[in-house]
């Protein structure tokens, strides 16, 4: 299976994801009805923190529904955790009935560690696009000095004269770092391992269990060097996240003029009980429906397709259409990219 899938994958997950017809709605797992019997048939879905909020809120909306299962009200929490948390952390891992990482690699990566439980596939959730981000007045600054927004800044510690301080996710913490180094491979070959040095030095620490990669680099905003424009690899959506609570100074989201990849949120089922199974998938057609997508978008994420509703893409001040993507990298790229900032 493909890391990205091709806009046609896309654009069938897409239609798929468009009405409730399927899934577990077809298993007659609708709300209403007779009233639940006896105690809520609780399940965890373990979820990377910066989708985690927008599933919260679809999960509450999810249990005053009262979908029953067996005849009991399923009660769905969702649990925030870093990929490399929830990977570390067999506890976890056995009391989750569902998990949503931040991308597709991490189902392989857990399958390659023994993680037998975890499918070859999920069904995408959302999308959003890697980008850099720096706040208004640096890319004012750049765009009066005629620089390029490309993958190619984080080769450089100045750029038109304006000294740059760069910042991404460890690749092997944040798949947003993995992609990173993917772009400047592509658009930079033999010059990764001079940026890995540089992008090492800056690194946040790896997410712990509750913490997410392309959030903890915009923190480190704030501790940046006044004389350094500060300019980050992270996503679209951590971008929505951070002007959320950082309104009097915002940042901007820049598309790399070479294009990018995108994170895609698979969702799936771990538990081996088929009781927690069916209402794992009840909770995932749940995600199918209209207002969960309009939470997702108010978040800032987009549909599996990479594509976002007008309201919502003027709203963010992010394009309608899917950003043009890089090359889809091979296994072995992706790997390499993986370990790329190993000492």
């Amino acid at each position: 299976m493909n890391l990205w899938r091709r806009p046609a994958v896309w654009a069938a997950a897409a239609l798929l994801l468009s009405g409730v017809g399927g899934g577990a709605w077809a298993l007659g797992l609708l709300p209403g009805g007779s009233a639940c019997g006896g105690s809520a048939l609780r399940i965890t879905i373990a979820a990377q923190p910066e989708i985690a909020p927008a599933l919260r809120e679809v999960a509450d909306r999810f249990n005053v529904e009262e979908h029953r299962v067996a005849g009991r009200c399923v009660d769905a929490h969702v649990e925030p955790v870093s990929p490399a948390g929830y990977l570390g952390d067999a506890a976890l891992r056995a009391k989750a009935d569902a998990w949503v990482p931040e991308s597709s690699l991490w189902l392989e990566t857990a399958r390659d560690r023994g993680g037998t439980s975890v499918p070859e596939g999920g069904t995408p959730v959302a999308a959003t696009p890697v980008v850099l981000a720096t706040p208004r007045p640096a890319e004012a600054e750049l765009r009066d000095a005629d620089v390029d927004f490309g993958w190619e800044l984080l080769l450089k510690d100045k750029a038109g004269g304006i000294p740059l301080a760069r910042y991404s996710a460890d690749p092997a913490a944040g798949m947003s770092g993995t992609i990173a180094m993917i772009a400047i491979e592509q658009v930079a070959a033999g010059e990764a391992d001079d940026v890995a040095k540089a992008l090492r030095e800056n690194a946040p620490g790896r997410p712990d269990e509750s913490s997410g990669g392309s959030m903890t680099v915009l923190a480190d905003f704030i501790g940046a060097e006044r004389f350094d424009r500060p300019l980050a690899v992270t996503t679209e959506q951590a971008v929505v996240a951070y002007n959320d609570t950082h309104r009097p100074n915002p940042i901007v989201s820049l598309m790399p003029d070479e294009g990018t990849l995108m994170l895609d949120h698979p969702y799936v089922v771990t538990t081996g009980d088929q009781d927690r199974q069916n209402a794992a998938e009840a909770f995932k057609a749940a995600l199918e429906s209209r207002p969960a997508h309009d939470t997702l978008h108010r978040a800032g994420f987009r549909a599996p397709d990479g594509t976002l509703p007008a309201v919502y893409a003027k709203q963010h001040g992010f394009t309608e259409e899917p950003p043009p993507s890089l090359r889809f990298p091979t296994r072995e790229q992706v790997d390499e990219a993986l370990t790329s900032w190993g000492t």
